[in-house]
């Protein structure tokens, strides 16, 4: 099975948290030194204190609420008792944790290399609050132990990884730092593990698919598994002496090239194919309104990206799940505006007519009208449809005719549907 989605272990996998906290710490220490002349404890108190508190609690206690408690133990046997003193030095802890997440040096580089298809997630134990953190709008989904009450090895919580990238565990791959939460427990769901061991040191008490010294590795890694997987789709190495194309990307040359792209643009490199189709793109844009995660939105990229539309507008959460894209996105132009608003700005600057697609009273039949050359078609959310401010501020909506029960179809049928009566009407002509 192709990867779909790839998940994280936050701690010791992004970020050096035991710097951090350690950092935290010292902090603390030297306040509470500062502060109470008859205070002489250590970092290594208080680590032994928590320790303390982590081996005597029950396996579901939250992690933030072991800290807290710790931190009340450790006040109350080196200082005596100050009311709000723990509860203060333990949000003091927190905010330093989430404004210093410390990321390793491979993670960025390691994000901006990942294929921009895959839904990319967290599942940890942790309780660093992740839209704080300097990569947090990268993540799709986030799954804390303390919010989701489920805590690794458990497969459970790799199950609601999957549902949360609407694919199957086996269309996962989880990476992290430590065998026996990280590997055993995505194992046991079906997903494959990968293990980050940075320092060679790592324990082998549980076999991953495989082991990475740097998270810069795993675009790779994902790469050749999906060359495995697609077996003998598209074409292989190409026969030396090579041709003389600065179109054609070399790697591929030599190895082979297994992606979703026309025939004509095998070998091409990515910015080649992009290069190439904004020669022939044509003047209709498609916009989708995106409210509650529309898991439609990828199908309707890539039915875009089939006619050669000029671009996808997405309006409203940025984050989309990209699984149905098919990898399209790669090649097709995608922009995102918060409002309905800052979208019709946008297409009046084009000089385009917005044309909303809903079964609305009122709502004239697509199939007897003739389209604008230079249109935006606006579509709504999948269930409900255009949203109030949508509707209000349109001048025309098609609707398409339908003979069964049902009151609707998919948006992304509807949107193919619109785009196609858009190709009959204005494209056929061309083709040569």
């Amino acid at each position: 099975m192709p990867v779909r989605a790839v998940t994280f272990d936050a701690d010791g996998t992004l970020w050096d948290f035991h710097t951090v906290a350690g950092e935290a710490i010292d902090r603390i220490i030297t306040r509470l030194r500062d502060e109470y002349p008859q205070f002489s404890a250590g970092v290594e108190d208080f680590v032994a204190t928590h320790r303390q508190v982590l081996e005597s609690s029950p396996a579901d206690t939250p992690f933030a609420s072991m800290r807290r408690q710790a931190m009340e133990r450790f006040v109350l046997e080196q200082v005596g008792e100050v009311p709000g003193l723990a509860d203060e030095l333990t949000t003091a802890f927190f905010d330093y944790r989430d404004s210093a997440d410390r990321l390793f040096d491979d993670v960025e580089p390691m994000l901006a290399l990942l294929p921009e298809h895959l839904i990319l997630g967290v599942i940890t134990s942790g309780t660093t609050r992740w839209r704080h953190t300097s990569i947090g709008e990268k993540f799709d989904f986030w799954l804390a132990a303390d919010q989701t009450g489920v805590r690794k090895p458990d497969p459970r919580v790799f199950r609601m990884a999957a549902a949360a990238a609407d694919c199957r565990p086996g269309d996962i791959v989880h990476v992290g730092d430590e065998p026996d939460s990280d590997i055993l427990g995505a194992r046991r769901a079906g997903a494959r593990a990968v293990l980050i061991d940075r320092t060679g040191e790592a324990p082998r008490s549980v076999a991953p698919d495989a082991t990475i010294s740097s998270l810069t590795e795993l675009p790779d890694l994902i790469e050749g598994w999906d060359r495995k997987e697609q077996g003998a789709a598209g074409v292989g190495p190409h026969r030396e002496p090579w041709p003389d194309d600065p179109r054609l990307d070399r790697r591929l040359l030599a190895e082979g090239d297994r992606r979703n792209v026309a025939d004509r643009y095998r070998y091409w490199r990515r910015e080649a194919i992009v290069e190439d189709l904004d020669r022939i793109r044509h003047p209709f844009h498609v916009a989708i309104e995106n409210w509650r995660h529309d898991l439609n939105i990828g199908t309707v990229v890539r039915t875009a990206n089939a006619f050669a539309a000029a671009a996808v507008h997405i309006v409203g959460l940025r984050q989309w799940n990209r699984r149905g894209a098919m990898v399209t996105d790669r090649y097709q132009h995608v922009h995102h505006h918060d409002t309905i608003e800052e979208f019709l700005e946008a297409a009046a600057r084009e000089g385009l007519v917005v044309v909303g697609i809903d079964n609305l009273p009122g709502a004239r039949p697509l199939e007897d009208h003739h389209l604008p050359e230079r249109c935006a078609f606006l579509f709504g959310q999948e269930g409900t449809g255009l949203s109030d401010t949508a509707r209000d501020a349109l001048d025309t909506v098609y609707s398409i005719t339908q003979f069964g029960s049902t009151r609707s179809i998919n948006a992304g049928v509807a949107a193919g549907i619109a785009m196609h009566a858009w190709i009959r009407q204005h494209a056929l002509d061309r083709r040569g």
